[in-house]
């Protein structure tokens, strides 16, 4: 390559968190990577020494990715054999190219769920052996600073995302068990990187959501959106110490999580998807599982096309519930992180779409009828959600009584339906 290419790489693969301290995207700051083409080709073939039949850009919020296919043989020695689904190339965003840590994180983050039995990719070595390389990325506009990026590999992992198919309620209950089985993995995973990230994501900065609220410009939506982040403010945050800590995926949502088709089924057989797989770790956090089972259930609310989107959470917990227990405190909370996940999604997506009118991917909560499904549930008493979901799992209590087989949910389970006495859920008023 020439002179010039060769500025593109920076060889060091330090493992060591360069910003121990929190680092919190601010309002106007540009995070996302700027790729000229040809690039990632490059990237795959000097670094990793895979070169490039194919190359297609995936979707993303603040990185860069892009599915690639190669021709064998590599001339890559750690790398044994080549991948037939082929692999990611991820360019990471500004902000965790600051921290280096939170990669090497993931990855033990992701070899801890396959060693319980959950499907994640596999990083890739580059052709020195290191897992994460750094380049730099000069502006497309050729005016600007030269921006450095860490960049990755990981194998491509094959399954469809639930957002491209029929969400059923059969598919809900799987979800909920699929939730609660990676909660439980996760109650004896710990990283030291963890005792200090921090991202806007983040449940603990809803307050913060502030600073970007104005984005949304109508009147109705905003004084929703001022009235749930509120609501989260002053009755879910004061009570975090009642509540269970642990370990989350954090965004388990319906691009993040894979399904395939069973092959043992009759066509458009509601039992016909299980769950393969798991995506996406950048916002693995310590902190409280009840906020992933409030991002689950609010980002299936927006893929239920054939039946009441209220009807999502009963589903999702009668699921849960098979697996874990859920303490009366988070069921009551549930409603309100739900909604206030709604509502991240929502003024972050607006706002990012702000910096980046290209991406039409942020608008992605918005055009599922994120803001009417949101009305919908904050417009629902909580008593009368509740009640309905605990009629949903009671109907699942039933249907257990007379089940002959058990559902094929990935593993088996030995009381599948279990839920909560519906006499728990009168009453709830938070």
């Amino acid at each position: 390559m020439s002179g010039k290419d060769q500025n593109y790489i920076i060889e060091k693969d330090e493992g060591k968190n360069s910003a121990p301290e929190a680092v919190i995207q601010q309002p106007g700051e540009v995070i996302v990577p700027e790729v000229a083409d040809g690039l990632v080709e490059k990237i795959a073939e000097e670094i990793y020494g895979l070169k490039v039949i194919t190359c297609k850009q995936l979707h993303g919020y603040d990185d860069k990715n892009y599915h690639i296919r190669v021709s064998p043989p590599s001339s890559n020695a750690h790398l044994l054999s080549i991948n037939p689904e082929g692999y990611v190339l991820k360019i990471v965003n500004t902000i965790d190219t600051k921290r280096p840590d939170i990669l090497y994180a993931q990855i033990e983050f992701m070899k801890h769920l396959q060693k319980r039995g959950i499907a994640t990719q596999e990083p890739v070595p580059t052709v020195k052996g290191e897992q994460v390389a750094f380049c730099q990325f000069p502006p497309l506009s050729g005016v600007g600073d030269v921006k450095t990026h860490a960049v990755f590999v990981r194998t491509f992992l094959p399954g469809q995302i639930p957002y491209d198919v029929t969400l059923t309620r059969d598919l809900c209950y799987k979800l909920g068990h699929f939730q609660a089985s990676v909660t439980k993995a996760l109650e004896d995973f710990s990283h030291s990187f963890y005792d200090t990230f921090d991202c806007l994501w983040s449940f603990n900065n809803i307050p913060k959501l502030k600073e970007f609220v104005h984005v949304i410009t109508d009147v109705r939506n905003r004084r929703l959106v001022d009235d749930v982040i509120d609501h989260f403010t002053t009755v879910v945050l004061p009570r975090r110490s009642e509540i269970r800590a642990g370990f989350i995926h954090g965004d388990l949502n319906d691009q993040n999580i894979l399904v395939e088709r069973k092959t043992d089924v009759m066509p458009n057989d509601p039992d016909e998807y299980v769950i393969c797989g798991v995506l996406d770790f950048t916002e693995v956090a310590c902190t409280h599982p009840l906020y992933d089972l409030g991002i689950l259930v609010a980002h299936f609310m927006l893929g239920a096309k054939t039946f009441d989107p209220l009807e999502v959470g009963g589903h999702i917990l009668a699921g849960y519930r098979s697996v874990l227990d859920l303490p009366e405190l988070e069921l009551s909370l549930l409603r309100v992180t739900v909604a206030v996940r709604l509502v991240q999604s929502l003024v972050l997506g607006a706002y990012n779409y702000s910096l980046y009118p290209d991406n039409e991917y942020l608008l992605t909560t918005a055009r599922q009828a994120g803001w009417h499904v949101l009305h919908a549930l904050w417009d629902t008493p909580a008593d009368g959600l509740y009640q309905m979901w605990a009629n949903i799992q009671e109907s699942y209590q039933r249907r257990s009584s007379v089940r002959t087989t058990k559902p094929n949910i990935n593993d088996d389970q030995e009381n599948p339906g279990k839920c909560m006495d519906s006499r728990s859920f009168k009453d709830l008023k938070i």
